[in-house]
């Protein structure tokens, strides 16, 4: 077979497994949209709310739950081998740590309002944010376990239960969006604070309806979850931490660097926050079609090295990454050319439109890079190797792009005035183009490693 059917050949299997990770993360992200559009329309104030409140919530939401992803590579490892024991064993356990993870960010969240303050953020918009928050905080233990559950789903090649019912999550969401905003059907008029208490009713509704799903399915019985519990196995607990913690921080990283800014224009006031919020939600929607891709792409190199193939994950990781580059280049004509329509469709207020409609452009520039980095990472994950990857994120993002970010939005550089905003984009794009090349680097390193050294090809000498 030659190069390019084998390539043709894996893109194919990987776009099938992807597709309906793809469609569940975009209904993730659309959940922002959601909440940005609705919030919007009552009035720039909310709006201004909802992106505070996306600025504490997502970064935690991310960073728990790319430590709970360590579940995956481990799954798709006992796929590979077929260990149906083991695959049942690790996602108890990391149904376990999910629990913890829920009351941690139910503690975290509230702690929001202090810091807020001391960002000398306006008090009536700290109001809001802190009611938007606490609803958030009461579905976050539901989103974690709901996770968990969708990466032992993915992992055994069943994708769909988690594309259908996070759509699921997102009707019931759109629906108490509109009763709790504006107050219809006799509940309170929250303003832009109900979006957080949708969200949550949104999060425990798909997670009741997976958890019936992996219950009932007929495709779950080698692998059942549902019988035979018993209380967490610590060292299993400490080997999910080993592979998710610096998984977490790297996303951490990642996701609070972007999140981060709209913190950081805070004193530029509403109308920068509100444009930073449209530009980063459109693009985390765009950014969704790699991350789909990263995750297929870890379960496909960990299956593959579960089955003791190192020279066929080796094929399917570099596959991914080109796979992923030919999404970027089609991706950009369509921000270059649709970025006044799109955020017209996000907010009413002209001001609003002409910022974010400016910061699409960094969102096309960076497109390239930023599926380099996503995919090497998902391939990297499917090898066991997260350290390295947490180290880039840092040292890219928050020794080099925010700073750098911060110079040029508060003074400026040479006879250019601050910034603003643009200055903060400019740092971020710095710090993708750094990261993908460390991560490409370090990906072609590993797998090379892999052909060679048999206790490296299981896995074992990568975790």
């Amino acid at each position: 077979m030659s190069l390019y059917s084998r390539f043709f050949k894996e893109s194919q299997a990987l776009t099938r497994l992807s597709l309906p990770i793809i469609l569940s993360q975009v209904a993730y992200v659309l959940l922002g949209f959601l909440d940005t559009i609705m919030s919007g329309q009552a009035g720039s104030a909310d709006q201004a709310a909802v992106a505070l409140g996306v600025a504490f919530w997502v970064p935690l939401f991310f960073t728990l739950t790319s430590v709970l992803q360590a579940v995956s590579p481990l799954v798709a490892h006992h796929f590979g081998a077929g260990n149906m024991a083991g695959i049942v064993h690790d996602t108890r356990e990391g149904m376990w740590l999910s629990v913890f993870a829920g009351a941690l960010s139910i503690v975290l969240l509230p702690a929001a309002r202090p810091l807020m303050a001391a960002l000398e953020i306006d008090a009536a918009l700290i109001d809001k944010t802190h009611v938007f928050l606490l609803g958030i905080a009461v579905g976050l233990p539901a989103a974690m376990l709901f996770r968990v559950l969708s990466y032992y789903s993915a992992s055994i090649n069943q994708t769909q239960p988690m594309m259908i019912l996070a759509f699921l999550g997102l009707g019931v969401n759109a629906l108490f969006n509109w009763l709790l905003i504006w107050g219809h059907w006799g509940l309170p008029a929250l303003g832009g604070a109900g979006c957080g208490w949708a969200t949550a009713i949104g999060m425990w509704v798909a997670l009741i309806a997976l958890a019936a799903w992996t219950a009932w399915s007929p495709a779950y019985r080698t692998c059942y979850l549902w019988h035979g519990w018993s209380w967490p196995h610590w060292e299993t607990i400490r080997k999910l931490l080993k592979i998710g913690i610096p998984m977490g921080i790297a996303a951490l990283a990642e996701v609070g660097a972007f999140s981060s800014v709209a913190l950081l224009v805070g004193r530029f006031g509403a109308e920068q926050i509100a444009a930073h919020q449209v530009a980063l939600n459109f693009s985390s929607v765009i950014f969704m079609i790699p991350v789909g891709l990263s995750t297929a792409l870890s379960i496909r190199v960990g299956q593959t090295l579960g089955a003791g193939d190192a020279r066929g994950a080796r094929f399917i990781a570099w596959s991914g990454i080109a796979l992923g580059l030919l999404i970027a280049v089609c991706a950009i004509p369509l921000i270059l050319f649709g970025r006044e329509a799109i955020v017209s469709f996000y907010s009413p207020d002209r001001n609003v439109q002409i910022i974010a409609a400016n910061l699409m452009l960094f969102t096309a520039i960076w497109q390239l890079a930023d599926a380099a980095q996503v995919t090497a990472i998902g391939a990297l994950r499917g090898y066991k190797v997260t350290l390295p990857p947490m180290l880039m994120m840092l040292v890219a993002f928050w020794l080099i792009g925010l700073p750098v970010g911060a110079w040029l939005g508060y003074k400026g550089m040479g006879g250019l005035p601050p910034q603003g905003i643009y200055g903060f984009w400019i740092g971020l794009v710095t710090g993708l183009i750094l990261v993908s090349c460390g991560l490409t680097f370090t990906l072609r390193k590993v797998s090379w490693a892999c052909l060679h050294t048999p206790r490296v090809a299981t896995g074992e000498g990568l975790a």
